[in-house]
């Protein structure tokens, strides 16, 4: 499986959590300035609550991580498995399970992708 790493660091300063969405997206049809891809395009984890985000919809606000918010410091693992067709996480080194089932008929190539709702968060690829 292909995987890869991000840290949390600042959470936006207006609500004190995180609006970033982290996952999987084809490069088509993915808007690079402007426009919101978590219901549009790829498969995200929604760090803000613990809740999926899913292109057409399908898994949107199903909860996903049991411990609510995701935190600062907070490290989370993408995993593809494209032969299985699916995408898990795990947050600080646990797994959390099948996120995505199913995912990518159209066989297309998955890269990482992030989302965001709001302004000045950060975090870092590891």
């Amino acid at each position: 499986p292909k995987s890869f790493k991000i840290k949390l660091l600042t959470p936006n300063s207006g609500y004190g959590n995180f609006s970033t969405m982290i996952g999987l997206a084809p490069k088509e049809n993915f808007k690079m300035n402007g426009g919101y891809n978590w219901n549009s395009c790829g498969w995200y984890l929604y760090c803000g609550d613990g809740y999926l985000c899913f292109q057409d919809g399908d898994d949107t606000g199903r909860k996903y991580v049991e411990t609510g918010p995701l935190k600062a410091g907070q490290i989370i693992e993408v995993i593809y498995e494209k032969e299985k067709e699916k995408i898990s996480y795990k947050i600080d080194g646990k797994d959390c399970g099948v996120a995505f089932e199913n995912i990518n008929k159209n066989k297309l190539d998955l890269f990482a992708a992030f989302d965001h709702t709001e302004k000045n968060e950060s975090f870092q690829l590891i």
